[in-house]
C-alpha cells in the first residue's frame, strides 16, 4: 500500500511519484489535491485515471466552499483561481470524495489473517486543519480498531508511535516543507508493519520558471527548493 498526500496541483511532482509506484499497487491520498499551484484539472484527471483512493484536505474543502479561509491568503492559496478553472466533471468528482477512509487488511494472498487496519484523514481524524507533528500533544479521538493512522497536512514525513497505534505522514508530493527538495511519498506493508519513505526527483527548476511565468507568489515558488 502506497501513501501520498498534499499534491497541491503540482503535476510534474505527482507524475514522477506515480511513475515510481508499480501500476498494480493500491494508492491512497490523504488530501489536499489542490491549492497553491497551477494544474488542478490535470492532477484530478491523473488521480482518477490511476484510481487513487483520495480524501478531501482543507484546501479541497476551501475550493468546494466546505471550509472558510481568510481572504488575505487568496494570493497564496489560489482557491478562487482553482475553483474557476476546474471542469464540472472534476468539481463533481472532488465533491464526491470522503473526508476519511478506513481500510482493513483481512489476509494475504495465501489467506493468512493480517488484521492490520488503516484510517486515512488529512489534519487529524476530526479536523482537516489540525497539524500533527512529532512533538504535538495528541488531543484528538483515536479511531476505533486502527493500527495505522495516516495523516497529511504538515508536509513533513513522519512515523510516530502513539499509545494506540502508529501515525504515518508520507510528506508532501507537491510542496515538501522539511527542507529537502523533491516529491515525498511512503509505503506501508501490513504484513511486516514496515513503513518506508521515498523522495522522487523532478525538474524543480524548470517548474519554478513555469510558475514565475504565470505569476505564482515567489514565496510559494522558492519553498520548493528551500534547504535552510
Amino acid at each position: 500500500m502506497y501513501i501520498i498526500a498534499d499534491v497541491h496541483a503540482n503535476l510534474p511532482a505527482l507524475q514522477v511519484v506515480l511513475d515510481s509506484i508499480p501500476t498494480t499497487a493500491d494508492i491512497v491520498c490523504a488530501g489536499d489535491l489542490l491549492g497553491y499551484y497551477t494544474e488542478p484539472n490535470e492532477v484530478c484527471q491523473l488521480l482518477r485515471e490511476r484510481q487513487v483512493h483520495c480524501i478531501k484536505g482543507n484546501h479541497d474543502k476551501y475550493v468546494l466552499g466546505e471550509l472558510s479561509y481568510s481572504d488575505s491568503r487568496e494570493s497564496k492559496y489560489r482557491i478562487q483561481d482553482t475553483r474557476e478553472s476546474l471542469t464540472q466533471q472534476n468539481l463533481e468528482w472532488l465533491s464526491s470524495l470522503p473526508d476519511t477512509i478506513e481500510l482493513r487488511f483481512t489476509g494475504d494472498e495465501n489467506g493468512t489473517p493480517v488484521g492490520a487496519s488503516l484510517y486515512i484523514a488529512h489534519g487529524s481524524p476530526q479536523n482537516a486543519e489540525e497539524y500533527i507533528y512529532k512533538d504535538t500533544q495528541i488531543g484528538f479521538v483515536w479511531p476505533d480498531a486502527t493500527d495505522y493512522l495516516v495523516l497529511g497536512h504538515t508536509h513533513h514525513p513522519m512515523r510516530r508511535p502513539a499509545e494506540k497505534g502508529i501515525i504515518v505522514n508520507p510528506g508532501s508530493v507537491g510542496q515538501a516543507r522539511d527542507r529537502t527538495p523533491g516529491a515525498c511519498y511512503a509505503s506501508i506493508d501490513p504484513l511486516s508493519g514496515t513503513v518506508e519513505f521515498f523522495r522522487a526527483a523532478y525538474d524543480i527548476d524548470a517548474y519554478k520558471n513555469k510558475l514565475r511565468d504565470v505569476g505564482i507568489q515567489e514565496a510559494m515558488i522558492e519553498i520548493l527548493t528551500r534547504t535552510a
